[in-house]
């Protein structure tokens, strides 16, 4: 092994021990919610979608100007989200109140808008947690790029997936085989990020995110491996196969959030452009501590014979894997 590769498969070793060891690995993701509102000729129908965060209580509530609740509200819980349906009288056009959320707890990133006026015309507005208040007959923000937004967040913030292209990185130390591979998760993702978006397929979100710990097992176990490695040695074909499974991942926060009607196929692709512009950032990283590591010629976990540029970030993500997998089974309760 070059003296460059091995720099490099200890920087991301490093890389992976600062993110379980500042206690990312046990952080909650953040979601955003969606709140829809359709002006009717004596109020409005409102929807809220937010999403079911492990150790937050769903309770965002809502307030439009000038407008109070009518009817009793309507709650079911879809897989990873909580649904409610409701109607309220107002006294004054839409266009003339604002909007505020109350209650944002810390799972929630930010809350799409879609307001449909009585005249048909939609205007959609982004509201996040320093500044819960929007003028609903104000100019609306585009909405479109903050799907792309919500694509970096969610690679950047899901450790698992950060992880895992962390682990391809310490495994394959050819740098085209490495684009090669990280293209083919790329393109494989993309691929069940679209079937699943639109619903040509559909697997249980619980059992993706088992999945998706098991293949963090998997590079774990890779890692180890006196031999040569699976992945090593077919990198595409491993990478492609993982990438089909955390393309399901992906889709579940954009079902959550849900697509906006007359511009779905847009922000499908910001979403999707925004996972691998998170996903260069994090290869990114990775390769420029690299360099400065060459750079200051530092020799440590590199010493000859010692492997500890694998079994460092294999003890990181192993047991981080294991702990994830427990949490994600649907183990029956005893």
């Amino acid at each position: 092994m070059t003296s460059c590769a091995r720099i490099t498969r200890t920087s991301v070793s490093l890389v992976a021990l600062l993110l379980l060891v500042t206690g990312q690995s046990f952080a909650h993701e953040m979601r955003p919610a969606f709140v829809q509102l359709v002006e009717t000729a004596t109020g409005i129908n409102a929807t809220l979608r937010q999403p079911l965060i492990a150790g937050f209580r769903p309770d965002l509530a809502l307030d439009v100007e000038g407008c109070r609740v009518a009817t009793e509200t309507i709650s079911q819980r879809q897989e990873g989200t909580l649904i409610q349906i409701w109607e309220e009288v107002c006294d004054q056009e839409l266009a003339q109140s604002s909007l505020s959320i109350r209650n944002m707890y810390p799972g929630v990133s930010e809350v799409l808008v879609s307001v449909t006026l009585f005249d048909s015309s939609v205007q959609r507005f982004v509201i996040r947690p320093d500044n819960p208040v929007v003028n609903l007959g104000g100019a609306d923000a585009p909405l479109l790029p903050a799907y792309l937004e919500l694509g970096i967040e969610h690679l950047l913030k899901g450790l698992d997936h950060v992880l895992f292209v962390i682990a391809l990185m310490v495994l394959i130390t050819n740098r085209w085989r490495l684009v090669a591979t990280i293209t083919a998760f790329t393109v494989a993702h993309s691929i069940t990020l679209a079937l699943s978006t639109y619903d040509l397929l559909q697997i249980s979100q619980s059992a993706v995110e088992a999945l998706i710990a098991l293949s963090l097992l998997f590079m774990a176990v890779e890692m180890l491996s006196k031999s040569p490695s699976l992945t090593s040695s077919y990198p595409w074909v491993i990478s492609f196969g993982f990438g089909l499974i955390h393309g399901l991942g992906f889709a579940g926060v954009l079902r959550e959030v849900g697509l906006p009607d007359d511009s779905a196929l847009w922000a499908l692709l910001l979403f999707n452009l925004g996972l691998e512009v998170g996903q260069l950032m994090v290869v990114g990283v990775c390769l420029l501590l690299g360099v400065l590591m060459r750079y200051w010629q530092l020799n440590a976990f590199t010493k000859a014979g010692v492997r500890l540029t694998h079994l460092l970030p294999a003890y990181c993500i192993g047991p981080v894997s294991v702990w994830w997998l427990l949490q994600r089974l649907p183990l029956p309760s005893l």
